[in-house]
């Protein structure tokens, strides 16, 4: 069951860490998000694989949004936030964070208090044109994520990173040159697996796009590619989800262009509580996003055997697609699909297989965790 991390003598130590000697604390400051943050999953998953290590203690402490009001506020500060789909996570009053924590990883913010703190670590989620695209577009809203990124790896003891091309742009602001760290980006493999209930989903095939509708990685390539392929099969279907921004635009966008043809469904469905449904019916996923990064929803549609088709154009070899089609070029992309789509007709368990064996070599959280935890505890023996 969730609990807090009482505040007694040992810094509160759980039931499921009982007979330990707990050697490291780490308090993650991250967004409360279950369903609605790919960053609150990511952390929510290392957490819980964090604390699988002999002698580490893990928590999450929530920071508010903006915008909150201050009863929300208190309430996020006092903990206790169950995330119903994983009970085991269960937020901290930030009061144990305070006393008892070796260490602070910073993901999305903190206060003053914890400012004046150290050590401190910052994990950067996102990807750098994101990064910059907020603070282009709200100039002076406050989106200070760019500019409070390259604060903190410059004041903090370390920055973590997930990617050889996020170290790239996020190291010019590190004046030392001795703070960036890379790790593998995981998933949580046990949670993330083919599944028996599928999605009601029509299409021979059944193409996916489950991305949030970013500037990054929007479909509109993909609406084109999947209009040549419906020029000579009448039956392929895009099913695409997770549409929240700009609905207005993407709605009139799909109707006046023609592409309601092809579709799955009339409205397209915002974020899904349980995607690995639409990932165990699909029959290719595509990730269009455009410089090249690993996405989050790719990871979780690998690990559930379905092949996902992204663009050529990640410089460091860090994707690992099941199939990658040149960059921005439809017709390709479509004939990529086609291609994933003959595999699956032609042998559908050995596709499957395939995936799996992506996700199971690249993308484990427990590897990911064991890489950070090792990182941690050198910060805080150099303190």
């Amino acid at each position: 069951m969730a609990q807090k991390f009482a505040q007694g003598k040992g810094g509160g130590v759980p039931p499921f860490k009982e007979g330990q000697k707990i050697d490291l604390r780490i308090a993650h400051w991250s967004l409360w998000g279950p369903r609605r943050s790919g960053m609150y999953e990511t952390v929510r998953e290392l957490i819980s694989a964090e604390n699988r290590i002999e002698g580490v203690l893990a928590g999450m402490c929530a920071v508010p949004s903006a915008g909150t009001s201050q009863r929300e506020k208190n309430a996020h500060f006092q903990g206790g936030f169950v995330d119903t789909q994983h009970p085991e996570m269960r937020t901290q009053d930030w009061g144990w964070g305070y006393k008892f924590a070796d260490i602070h990883v910073i993901h999305f913010s903190f206060d003053l208090k914890l400012g004046r703190l150290k050590p401190k670590v910052f994990m950067a989620h996102g990807t750098p044109e994101a990064v910059i695209e907020s603070a282009l577009r709200e100039p002076g809203s406050g989106k200070r994520s760019l500019l409070s990124g390259a604060e903190w790896i410059d004041k903090f003891e370390a920055t973590i990173v997930t990617s050889q091309r996020a170290k790239q742009f996020w190291e010019v602001f590190d004046s030392s040159g001795k703070k960036m760290h890379i790790v593998n980006k995981g998933i949580d493999l046990e949670w993330w697996q083919r599944s028996g209930t599928k999605a009601d989903l029509p299409g021979k095939p059944s193409v996916l796009y489950g991305e949030v509708w970013r500037g990054i990685k929007h479909p509109a390539r993909l609406f084109y590619a999947v209009n040549e392929l419906y020029e000579r099969n009448k039956e392929v279907r895009l099913n695409p989800w997770s549409l929240g921004p700009s609905r207005q635009f993407w709605e009139e966008f799909v109707i006046q262009a023609g592409f309601q043809d092809f579709l799955g469904a009339n409205r397209i469905p915002g974020v899904q509580e349980y995607p690995e449904h639409y990932y165990s019916r699909g029959d290719v996923l595509v990730s269009p996003v455009q410089a090249g990064d690993l996405s989050r929803v790719a990871q979780e549609a690998l690990a559930c055997g379905c092949p996902v088709v992204s663009w050529d154009t990640d410089p460091f070899g860090e994707n690992y697609p099941y199939k990658a089609a040149k960059g921005f070029d439809i017709i390709d992309l479509a004939q990529k699909i086609e291609e994933t789509y003959e595999e699956i007709l032609d042998d559908p368990e050995n596709v499957i297989k395939k995936c799996r064996g992506i996700a199971e070599k690249y993308f484990d959280i427990n590897k990911e965790a064991e890489s950070i935890v090792q990182i941690l505890r050198k910060v805080v023996s150099e303190q």
